[in-house]
C-alpha cells in the first residue's frame, strides 16, 4: 500500500476510479465545500462515492471543522439506502468504523475506534466518520489523514504517515476503505448486527475504562460497560444507573484519548 510516488489531484483519483470495485462509482473533484454536502443535495445513486483533493467546509461531528488541505489525506462520501426502517439506522455509524478498522489493521496493527465515530492510533486521531441522512438515504462521510506530516498541537492528530513512516497511496486506500465501507454498511442493513457489534468491542478504546460522556449538556461519570443492540453506548454512572446514549461525547479519565 506504501509507495514511493506521491500522486496528487487528478492523477490519484483517476486511478482510484479504475480500482473501483463493481458496484461502486467515484466522483472526484479538486475542491468542494463539503463531499457529505453535495452527496446530500444531489440525487445519486447507490454506490456514488464523492471525494474531493481539498474541502473548504469539511465537517466532523457536532458542527466542528475538519481540516481538508489538498493533495494529503482522503475526503470522501459514500451514498447508501438502506432497506431498515429509519429508527434501526442507529448502528450504521459502527458498523462504518468497524469497516474501516478492519480494512486499516494489516497496516497499522495499533488502531482502535471510540465510540461512536473516531479512529485513533499513536495516541492521536486518525480519521473520523459523519453520518447524515435525508429522506432515505445514508450518506457516510469519511476524513482520514493520510500524509500530512504534522498538525496543530491542540488537534492531537495522527496520519498514516506519522504512524508508519511512509507515505501512501491514495489511489489505492480511496479504493480498498470506500469498498470496506460499502460492505460494513451492507453487513448492518443485512441485520447482521452482532456481528458487527462483536468486532466492534475488539477494536474499542472505552470499553471496560472509567468515562466521561457529555450527552446535551448533562456530563455521565462512570463507567463504559458496552455497546448495545442499536449501536447505543452503555454508561453505568458512579451511583449505579445505566444510561443507554445514542449521541454525545466520550472522553476517557485520566490520560487522554
Amino acid at each position: 500500500m506504501d509507495s514511493n510516488h506521491f500522486f496528487t489531484g487528478r492523477e490519484c483519483m483517476g486511478k482510484a476510479e479504475r480500482l473501483m470495485p463493481p458496484g461502486l462509482r467515484l466522483h472526484w473533484f479538486p475542491r468542494l465545500g463539503s463531499t457529505n454536502v453535495l452527496s446530500l443535495e444531489e440525487a445519486w445513486p447507490q454506490g456514488t462515492v464523492i471525494a474531493a483533493d481539498s474541502q473548504d467546509r469539511g465537517r466532523g461531528r457536532l458542527g466542528r471543522v475538519w481540516q481538508s488541505p489538498p493533495g494529503l489525506n482522503l475526503y470522501f462520501s459514500l451514498v447508501f439506502y438502506p432497506s431498515l426502517p429509519r429508527q434501526n439506522w442507529g448502528g450504521f455509524s459502527l458498523a462504518a468504523g468497524v469497516a474501516l478498522g478492519q480494512a486499516l489493521i494489516p497496516f497499522l496493527p495499533e488502531i482502535g475506534l471510540k465510540w461512536p465515530n473516531d479512529l485513533l492510533a499513536s495516541g492521536g486521531k486518525l480519521g473520523g466518520i459523519l453520518l447524515e441522512a435525508s429522506g432515505d438515504k445514508l450518506v457516510a462521510g469519511i476524513g482520514l489523514n493520510v500524509n500530512q506530516r504534522s498538525f496543530p498541537p491542540e488537534l492531537n492528530a495522527r496520519s498514516l504517515l506519522i504512524c508508519t513512516g511512509k507515505e501512501w497511496r491514495r489511489d489505492r486506500l480511496l479504493a480498498l476503505l470506500a469498498a470496506a465501507v460499502n460492505s460494513g454498511l451492507n453487513l448492518w442493513d443485512q441485520g447482521r448486527s452482532e456481528q458487527v457489534l462483536s468486532q466492534w468491542r475488539k477494536l474499542d478504546i472505552v470499553l471496560g475504562k472509567p468515562v466521561t460522556a457529555a450527552r446535551g449538556r448533562e456530563a455521565i461519570c462512570g463507567q463504559a460497560l458496552d455497546v448495545g443492540p442499536e449501536g447505543q453506548l452503555i454508561v453505568e454512572d458512579d451511583s449505579g444507573v445505566r444510561h443507554f446514549l445514542r449521541s454525545g461525547e466520550v472522553t476517557l479519565k485520566g490520560p487522554k484519548a
